[in-house]
């Protein structure tokens, strides 16, 4: 492997450890683009799932039993549903516009709780509201790989208090990529070698966790609650623009 792609590697696993300690996995949707650079897409996806996985236990570890239980078996059978629907669709439908639609959703989303505090979003704060984000979670997690943005606008939506948050959303990814790993061994996609890769950059992603950890807790609520929707606003126009 070049020397470049292993150094690419080395960036994207430090940034998914220090992104799903920090902030709720938000900047994982930067992942498999970034490894595209030096990889095809099959290789930068199937790649990255155990990179996630490793570092998805990690993150759970640092915030054991600190998750909203109660919420997190509300979410889950909606990521099921989502991640079942994108798998019996994805033939007929258009990852592009799905993909311009959550970058859409993030920036009016963003700019709502930027510039409109007083608003609130009390329509998606009930238990129909955690159902809808968390299967649109799992069909933009499988179908563009971007399952983050929905739940942190419903984690941001409801006020999920910052270690909740961060504890939840580790809880709930770590769930989908098991599922979504499944999905990979069973089409023959994840080989031995690309395991091996995985477990050889264990070390960073330990790293980047530990960094995670290390600046969520120096935030307070209301700065890790701003920093949120400007990463949203962020993401939004990745998603775009990328």
């Amino acid at each position: 492997m070049e020397i470049s792609a292993v150094l690419l590697i080395i960036f994207v696993v430090l940034l998914v450890g220090i992104s799903k300690s920090a902030f709720a996995g938000a900047l994982g949707v930067f992942a498999v683009p970034l490894l595209m650079l030096k990889f095809t897409a099959i290789e930068a996806i199937t790649l990255m799932l155990p990179l996630l996985i490793i570092a998805d236990a990690m993150s759970v570890k640092s915030f054991w039993k600190k998750w909203d239980t109660p919420l997190l078996f509300s979410l889950i059978p909606g990521a099921i549903l989502g991640i079942m629907i994108a798998n019996l669709t994805m033939d007929h439908i258009n990852p592009e516009y799905l993909r311009y639609i959550i970058a859409l959703i993030c920036i009016m989303f963003a700019i709502k709780n930027i510039c409109f505090k007083q608003l609130h979003l009390s329509f998606i704060n009930n238990r129909i509201g955690a159902y809808f984000m968390s299967a649109s979670s799992g069909v933009s997690s499988t179908l563009v790989h971007a399952g983050g943005p929905p739940l942190i606008i419903y984690f941001t939506a409801i006020g999920l208090a910052q270690t909740k948050f961060v504890a939840t959303a580790a809880v709930f990814i770590a769930i989908m990529n098991i599922i979504k790993l499944i999905s990979v061994v069973s089409l023959g996609l994840l080989t031995i070698e690309t395991v091996l890769i995985a477990v050889a950059f264990t070390p960073i992603a330990f790293m980047g966790n530990w960094l995670g950890v290390k600046l969520n807790n120096r935030l307070d609520k209301r700065l890790f609650l701003k920093m949120m929707n400007y990463l949203l606003l962020l993401l939004g126009l990745w998603l775009v623009f990328s």
